[in-house]
């Protein structure tokens, strides 16, 4: 952990783990906690394509994804004093990894491949997990770049303790004032 630590500013906060592990629960916690706007990057890369990302899967392929990916993430350096919750695969990206060591730091939500698999409903918004044997195969892919991040959190843990356990690893403390907009919001 800690292979990124480039930006002592600690003004944002990333997300990183597997499907499910939980960062689209913790994020909004955490950013209430911090007094921060909470930001998802699935949900922004959505709202861009207008459908979810299935569909983007189904009819643009993973490549064309995974570019909506690296250029919304991006765009997050508009943003100040926020938490981002990224998708699955964009800590992946050598290149997305090395920004988001740019813009704040990353925190690994660690979940067990089991306990993915009993919280992801195999309902097909998540076309990564179609086949357990296939999940199983990228998550041990994943892993060892997961752990690349600055810090680390049981994930498997109640949603109020990861929030404190990354609020004493980060040493954050609450915005005295909401910064999180970016300057030309709404332009």
């Amino acid at each position: 952990m800690g292979y990124f630590f480039w930006n002592m500013e600690r003004d944002r906060v990333f997300l990183v783990g597997f499907m499910g592990s939980g960062k689209s629960t913790i994020g909004p916690l955490l950013a209430r906690r911090l007094g921060w706007p909470f930001l998802d990057l699935d949900s922004m890369i959505e709202d861009s394509f207008g459908g979810p990302i299935h569909r983007i899967f189904a009819q643009q392929g993973e490549p064309v994804f995974r570019q909506m990916e690296s250029d919304a993430l991006r765009n997050l350096g508009r943003w100040k004093n926020c938490v981002a919750a990224l998708g699955g695969g964009a800590f992946m990206d050598p290149g997305n990894r090395l920004q988001i060591s740019r813009l704040g730091l990353s925190v690994f939500l660690d979940l067990s491949l089991e306990g993915v698999l009993e919280r992801c409903a195999p309902d097909g918004t998540r076309p990564l997990l179609k086949d357990p044997a296939s999940a199983r195969k990228l998550y041990a892919s994943r892993l060892p770049l997961y752990r690349l991040s600055d810090f680390e959190v049981d994930a498997s843990l109640a949603p109020d303790t990861i929030v404190s356990a990354i609020l004493e690893k980060t040493r954050l403390q609450p915005s005295p004032r909401h910064t999180g907009i970016p300057p030309d919001h709404g332009r």
